[in-house]
């Protein structure tokens, strides 16, 4: 008879991956570990690790946990390199909803005052970050007063990389399609000026449903049936995926996308 693994608890998991942490950053010392929360100290500095993502993929599939952690603890240790200058040809917007600006301010209060972003519509709000190597930093005006970048043009040059460096792919039939660009900016595509029906032959106005950050799903407000799966795909996204964006949908009105 064959058992099935047992899965770690969310302590236990925080506990491989603190171990794994303080393994990369010489000098990382473990203060606190609490479930998917994990306290750090570095150079008399004091760090906060919310685990939520990770620990999100590793119970998708557990048989990956290697390298879950090992791309999380790559991502999490860059911020203890020594400090780079921004490189403006990696800059690229990030969508995110009002829930994650809100989890931010509860860790870091200086956030909004030190980091760039702008809302969208009532819902979403887009942040600039530059796309490192094995991690995603988000922008500060500091970074952008060190290379003398001018901030009127970050969302300019933000969506000039995101058009030159991601080839975007449509998939889907019948009035129901998914966008995809690489894995990490499908969200972002919303920003672009490629929505129109020549692009995504649907019924009445485009809609669409960003649940993650790698998930673009496209139908038309006149066509009942998909708009009803385009609806059970994000509420299903949004109770079991990770890299969470929005549960919401939207509906494209006079070039922008409006809570639907």
């Amino acid at each position: 008879m064959f058992f099935k693994k047992k899965l770690l608890s969310e302590t236990e998991f925080s506990t491989k991956f603190a171990k794994q942490l303080a393994k990369k950053v010489k000098g990382l010392k473990i203060t606190l570990i609490n479930e998917l929360d994990v306290e750090s100290e570095f150079n008399e500095g004091k760090h906060q690790h919310f685990l939520n993502n990770a620990y999100s993929e590793y119970i998708n599939d557990s048989k990956f946990i290697k390298e879950i952690i090992e791309k999380y603890v790559n991502g999490l240790s860059a911020m203890f390199l020594p400090k780079e200058l921004l490189d403006e040809e990696r800059i690229l917007p990030v969508v995110k909803d009002r829930r994650f600006i809100q989890s931010l301010e509860e860790i870091n209060t200086d956030f909004e005052k030190n980091h760039i972003y702008e809302f969208y519509n009532e819902e979403l709000i887009i942040f600039y970050v530059e796309d490192r190597e094995n991690s995603i930093h988000y922008i500060s005006k500091d970074n952008l007063e060190e290379i003398n970048f001018s901030i009127e043009n970050l969302r300019e040059k933000a969506l000039e990389n995101l058009s030159n460096n991601f080839e975007m792919k449509r998939h889907g039939e019948n009035g129901y399609f998914m966008l995809t660009a690489g894995g990490n900016y499908e969200s972002s595509l919303i920003l672009l000026n490629i929505w129109n029906h020549e692009n995504f032959l649907v019924a009445g106005n485009i809609v669409i449903g960003i649940p993650s950050r790698d998930v673009l799903l496209i139908t038309g407000s006149k066509d009942s049936k998909n708009l009803h799966r385009l609806y059970d795909s994000v509420k299903n996204i949004n109770e079991t995926g990770n890299h969470i964006v929005s549960d919401k949908i939207f509906e494209l009105r006079n070039g922008k996308f409006e809570v639907l």
